[in-house]
Order: C-alpha cells, then sequence, then structure tokens
C-alpha cells in the first residue's frame, strides 16, 4: 500500500494512494474507490476530517472592523456558569462517560420525528463528535473545540423555547440515565441555559465571521487559493479557478455542479412550523 501525504500552504493536508480513513472512533470512513482526499488542517471544517474550503471562506469574509479590545482580552477567564468544572468532568471520567453520554443522546434524537430531520446530511458520529470537544472545551478550559460557536452553528435554525426545553429535556434524561448526581445534572442544565439567548430566536440570522454578518441564502462565487474536491461530483478544481459555495451549508460546488437556483440547498432545510433544533 503506497501513500503519499503532503501539505498545502495555508491549506489541508493531501492525502494520494492506495489508504484506508478511519475517524476518531476507529471507524472505516466511506473514501473507497478515491485516491486522493484533502483533510482538514485549520479546524473549522464542518466535514471534518474532510476539508471543506472552510479556511478559504475565512478569507473571503469582508474586512474585519477594529476590534474595541485586544485579542488577549477575548482570552480572559470564564467565570459563573462558563466557568471549568474540574468536578464534572473528574464524574465524566475525564470524557469516557462524557462520549457514552452523547451516543446515548444523539441515538434518541435521530430517531426523534422531531429533532432527527435537523441533522440531514450529517452522520450520528460526527455531532456526537462536535458536541464532545464543545463540552470538553467548557468542562476543562483547555482550547479543544475549533468550531462554530452557538450563534453561527445555529444561524440557520428557527428555534423556539419550547423545543429548546424539549432537546433539554432529552438531554437530561440521558444524564440520569448514566447516574449522573442531581447538583451535576442541574449545573449541565445551567451551563445549556447559558446559550439560550444565541440559540432561541423567530427568524434565521446571516452567519457572523469577524464581526460581520453575511448573508443567509444562495450560492457565492470564490477563487480558489488551492486546489479543492467539488462537493458535486468529486472532481479536482485547481487552484485559481472559481467555484461556488452555499452560504448556509458551506457545500462547495464547481462550475460544472452548480445546484439549480430553483433548487437551492436552503429547500433541504426541514419546516416544522418554524420549530428546529440542535
Amino acid at each position: 500500500m503506497s501513500v503519499s501525504i503532503r501539505t498545502k500552504k495555508n491549506g489541508p493536508l493531501v492525502v494520494e494512494g492506495d489508504f484506508e480513513l478511519y475517524d476518531g472512533d476507529g471507524h472505516r470512513m466511506a473514501v473507497e474507490g478515491q485516491r486522493r482526499v484533502l483533510l482538514c488542517r485549520c479546524g473549522k471544517s464542518t466535514s471534518a476530517p474532510l476539508c471543506d474550503a472552510a479556511h478559504n471562506r475565512e478569507r473571503a469574509a469582508p474586512p474585519t472592523p477594529a476590534p474595541e479590545a485586544s485579542a488577549a482580552a477575548g482570552r480572559r477567564r470564564r467565570k459563573g456558569d462558563l466557568a471549568p468544572d474540574p468536578e464534572m468532568w473528574q464524574w465524566l471520567d475525564e470524557g469516557k462517560k462524557l462520549r457514552a453520554i452523547l451516543q446515548d443522546f444523539y441515538g434518541r434524537v435521530y430517531a426523534d420525528g422531531r429533532l432527527a430531520p435537523f441533522f440531514h446530511g450529517v452522520t450520528k458520529q460526527r455531532a456526537v463528535e462536535k458536541q464532545y470537544s464543545f463540552l470538553c472545551e467548557k468542562f476543562t478550559g483547555e482550547a479543544c473545540y475549533f468550531g462554530d460557536r452557538p450563534r453561527n452553528a445555529h444561524h440557520w435554525m428557527v428555534i423556539s423555547n419550547e423545543l429548546f426545553d424539549y432537546r433539554e429535556e432529552l438531554m437530561e434524561e440521558c444524564l440520569r440515565r448514566a447516574g449522573m448526581p442531581e447538583p451535576l445534572v442541574a449545573r449541565w442544565r445551567r451551563l445549556e441555559e447559558v446559550f439560550r439567548k444565541q440559540i432561541v430566536k423567530s427568524a434565521p440570522v446571516g452567519r457572523k465571521i469577524r464581526g460581520v454578518e453575511l448573508p443567509l441564502h444562495g450560492y457565492e462565487p470564490l477563487a480558489l487559493d488551492l486546489d479543492f474536491l467539488c462537493d458535486g461530483c468529486a472532481a479536482e478544481v485547481r487552484q485559481g479557478e472559481t467555484v461556488h459555495y452555499h452560504r448556509r451549508t458551506g457545500r462547495t460546488y464547481c462550475v460544472r455542479c452548480v445546484p439549480d437556483p430553483s433548487k437551492a440547498e436552503d429547500l433541504l432545510a426541514p419546516s416544522l412550523e418554524g420549530d428546529s433544533a440542535r
């Protein structure tokens, strides 16, 4: 089995040859027949470990107004319900129980008629891994989550307070089923309550990158500064060529695969009378 791995400047790892790809839990990923894949290095891909050109979109964002505070101020120690929780992390056996709880939780989410439609195109394992990293960062204080923050991750979802509570009650059932003491269940719930204002809303909003809100719907042309694989046909797109990426889903297409605007991916977003989920 011959494999070469090289690094693209300011881009992903390029893996070529005869290879097999496994996720963080040792599950083999469906890349059979592909002799070339791009692996994310920036930590912002929604298809990790595969690259989805998130680094390109980040550089394509409008200029950022001058910040009012220094970068160091953004790294101030979190307090209150967002402070690291060593007791919680110890009870979670440094993550082992957390992973089991999330496997139980998302197993139920994906079987739930109200919640499952909003995970269209996202594997259960991917949902588990992202939430694990997010909670690991909150409980330990370590910078181990590199995905979107709650406001951006849920920007297109219309979520009512009632549905937010419905999701939280399902999580509490999983925590109690795992044997978590009630004081820790209450602390977990308080942590998630911190993000209610960022998630609950009556209409979708655009993602914010470096303080600038981007358009919510449709496709936008983007000139690549490195080679990429089309999300439609998996063909290689060379540096300098123009692709079209979907503002909500982040899927990127070559000029031959740009979907008909009348069949845009926004139509894939389910509608349950204003309810959505995370």
